[in-house]
Parts: structure tokens; C-alpha cells; sequence
């Protein structure tokens, strides 16, 4: 019996972007963390999920914003605006909306930190991952286990059928200057890694849609 057709649909969560930081943003980051001063004014982690010692806020400066407004606009084009993203109906008009970076910190990482799932507040969050200072297949090596997420960064979403699935981005050097950017209200999170004292840098943000038809 095969002489039947049919369509295939699949019901899909939003997704995540991810892109080559440009050399512009990258060389302004840099310049931000070379001038960081570390006091109690500028130290995040109190406002953080992170098991992490250090977790600093950097200014929100003028190419970080830009790109990350840019990347706003693209997910958007590519996912649409999702209610469960946590914005208002009467701010869904891409016509009328904009997306303002307003957070942004950096995070330094060291052997057994991690930071446990969690959100963001915002519309739009991001990881930009700065230094990975281990060799991945050595991190791999030091468990044998089925699905080894050593070291990994992950996202956990609701499936169609009401189940929860779980997405693993394996870090590492190659992902050096490269953004995953997601929805804030995404579960994310970050396994620890093992076999090195040197320090994992990444940078994060939020971004909150604002209406532009109010002044700000």
C-alpha cells in the first residue's frame, strides 16, 4: 500500500543565531576589559546565576550595541516575534520597535565553575566566547560516557509533544570570537571543564525591546 502522498510539517521551537564577531567589536571589547576596573561598583555577580569568582560589568558601548541590535532584527526576520518571549502585543510591530542593549558583562571562568541553567531578563540574550584555554578532546578523554557534554554550553526548550529537549554547543578553540544569540527567556547553561588552571573568558548582554514611539 503506497500509492498515497502526504506533507511533512514540523512544529519547531525558535532557534538561535550564531556569527563571527567583527574585528571592530571585537577590538572595542578587548579595549573594555583591558580598562576594567574591578570594584564592588562594576562587580555583576550578585545580580547573576553564575558559580563563577569573577563576573564583571563592562560599559555598553557604541559597536557591541550596534551588532547586537543588528542580530536582534535578523533572528526576528528569521524566527518572528514569539509570545513567549515575553513582549507585549502591542509591541510586535517590527515597524515600531527597536532592541537596546542594556546589560553587558564578562565572565571569567576557572577549572570547575559552571553556571547552572538558568535565564535572562530582556528579549535577547548573548555569549560571546573570548578565550577557551583547554584542548576539548582532553575535557572529552577524562569521562567515557555516552553524549560526553564536558565543558559544553547548552540550551534545554519544551518539545511539541510537551517533553523537554536539550541542545549542546562543544566549546572550543575554534569558537574563539563567535556569538551564539538566543531568546532570554531560552534555558541556558554552562558545564564546568577540568583540565587546565587557565581561565575561560566570554562576554554576555541583554537586550530589551523598547517602543519608539516613546522618547528614551
Amino acid at each position: 500500500m503506497s500509492n498515497f502522498s502526504y506533507d511533512v510539517h514540523w512544529l519547531n521551537s525558535p532557534g538561535y543565531l550564531t556569527a563571527e564577531v567583527p574585528s571592530a567589536v571585537a577590538a572595542e571589547l578587548r579595549g573594555s576589559m583591558d580598562s576594567l576596573v574591578k570594584n564592588s561598583d562594576t562587580d555583576a555577580r550578585t545580580s547573576l546565576r553564575g558559580h563563577l569568582q569573577e563576573e564583571w560589568t563592562l560599559p555598553l558601548t557604541k559597536e557591541i550595541s550596534a551588532f547586537t541590535r543588528c542580530l536582534s532584527y535578523e533572528y526576528i526576520k528569521q524566527f518572528g516575534f514569539q509570545p513567549a518571549m515575553g513582549v507585549a502585543e502591542t509591541m510586535r510591530d517590527i515597524q515600531t520597535s527597536d532592541f537596546k542593549l542594556q546589560r553587558l558583562w564578562v565572565n571569567y571562568q576557572k577549572k570547575y565553575d559552571f553556571n547552572p541553567l538558568h535565564i535572562h531578563s530582556g528579549i535577547f540574550s548573548f555569549v560571546i566566547w573570548v578565550q577557551i584555554p583547554y584542548d576539548l578532546e582532553k575535557e572529552r578523554a577524562r569521562y567515557v560516557a555516552n553524549e560526553n557534554e564536558t565543558a559544553s554550553f547548552m540550551f534545554q526548550y519544551n518539545t511539541a509533544l510537551g517533553g523537554l529537549d536539550t541542545r549542546y554547543l562543544h566549546i572550543d578553540k575554534s569558537w574563539e570570537w563567535k556569538i551564539a544569540f538566543f531568546p532570554a527567556r531560552l534555558n541556558h547553561g554552562v558545564n564546568p571543564f577540568y583540565t587546565t588552571d587557565n581561565t575561560r573568558i566570554s562576554i554576555s548582554g541583554n537586550l530589551y525591546c523598547i517602543d519608539n514611539n516613546v522618547e528614551h
